[in-house]
Order: C-alpha cells, then sequence, then structure tokens
C-alpha cells in the first residue's frame, strides 16, 4: 500500500530572499476524510497562528467557496504552494492566508496560538520536518550510488569468436587456414587426385 503524501507545506514569500513564514496544513482529531477536522498553519519559527476551524466555520467555508470536502481545501492548499501563489499578510495578533491561482481566491484568517500549545505543535513541526530531510537524503544517496555503479555490457557476457586474420602478404586468409597444394583432390584433402580433370571429347561422341 502506498503511504499517503506528507501535508503541504510552503515558504513566504517565495524567491532567492530568505523566508519569513511557513505556511503548512494539519488534519485535526481521528477522523478520515471529510469526518476529520482540518487547520492550516502561519508560522515565523517562534509564534504560530492558525485558521482554528470549529466544525461549523468549516462546513460553512466549504459551502462558501463550493467545496465538497476537506481533501479539496488539501489539494487547493498544495496546488497554491507549488505554484508559489500562496499570500501572507500580517496585521497585530492576526495573520491572513490567501489562496490565488485558481478560479477563486480563497482567503483565510488565522488567531495567534497561544504560547503553550503553539510550543508543542513547532516541536511537532521540526521533528516532522526532519523526518522529510532524512527520508530525501536516504533517497539521493540511493539513486547517486545507482549512478555511480559500473554496468556491464551485454556483449561481455558468453563466449567470444573471432575470424582468423587475413594475410596481407598472400591476400587471403591468415595461418589459421591451410592453402591446398597443386594437385591435391577437392572432395579429399590430402591426397591427390588419379586423374587429371579434362574436358569433352567431342570426337568420341
Amino acid at each position: 500500500m502506498v503511504p499517503p503524501p506528507p501535508p503541504p507545506l510552503c515558504t513566504w514569500p517565495p524567491g532567492s530572499g530568505p523566508p519569513r513564514f511557513v505556511c503548512y496544513c494539519e488534519r485535526e482529531g481521528s477522523g478520515d476524510g471529510d469526518q476529520g477536522g482540518f487547520n492550516l498553519y502561519v508560522t515565523d519559527g517562534s509564534a504560530l497562528w492558525s485558521t482554528c476551524f470549529s466544525p461549523d466555520s468549516l462546513a460553512a467555508l466549504k459551502a462558501r467557496f463550493g467545496l465538497s470536502g476537506t481533501e479539496d481545501i488539501v489539494t487547493r492548499f498544495r496546488a497554491a504552494c507549488q505554484q508559489h501563489t500562496v499570500t501572507v499578510s500580517m496585521q497585530e495578533d492576526q495573520a491572513s492566508l490567501t489562496l490565488s491561482g485558481g478560479p477563486s481566491a480563497p482567503a483565510f484568517d488565522l488567531a495567534r496560538v497561544p504560547g503553550p500549545e503553539a510550543a508543542s505543535r513547532l516541536q511537532m513541526l521540526t521533528l516532522g520536518l526532519a523526518e522529510r530531510v532524512c527520508g530525501l537524503e536516504k533517497q539521493l544517496a540511493a539513486v547517486a550510488g545507482t549512478a555511480a555503479s559500473p554496468r556491464k555490457s551485454p556483449r561481455s557476457a558468453g563466449p567470444q569468436f573471432f575470424l582468423p586474420e587475413s594475410d596481407p602478404q598472400r591476400g587471403g586468409p591468415g595461418p589459421g587456414v591451410r592453402r591446398r597444394c597443386p594437385g591435391e583432390s577437392l572432395i579429399n584433402p590430402g591426397f591427390k587426385s588419379k586423374k587429371p580433370a579434362g574436358g569433352v571429347n567431342f570426337d568420341d561422341l
């Protein structure tokens, strides 16, 4: 069974400059699919903001943007992370996260998570990121080892057959082929022909 992909995340702002925030999503509770909880998070490494969805507010969000379930929100968020269309804006103790690049641009309001809960969730995020990095390093090492191993040519297997080299002085085959002596029988090599070959005598006809 193929394991499910890890929750999507991205850094903001995109580009070559240093990121200021990490945006990610996380399922809440033990429910599966539409029955499980779901929240979006934004962190700068020390503080944490969350959508803090309740079952009612999550249902209202789905109806507002025409989403059939929680998985649709995860899919939209993953696509926005891959396309670098996530936008974050901060305002005092609140944050706003917008997913652009689609037919609609869902915007989410995030509240600051209290210190003890934020520390626990940030610890889980750090350990999860470390696990991802270790997994990627193992995959890269396996790929590098496969690329570095020499490949055997299929021609090297099995016996090798060589044709006799030609003798440039005689213009024919090399020493591996014996030359026929004059008068030697073609049918029985090594014996001379008893009667030389002659033509047809028309006088006997």
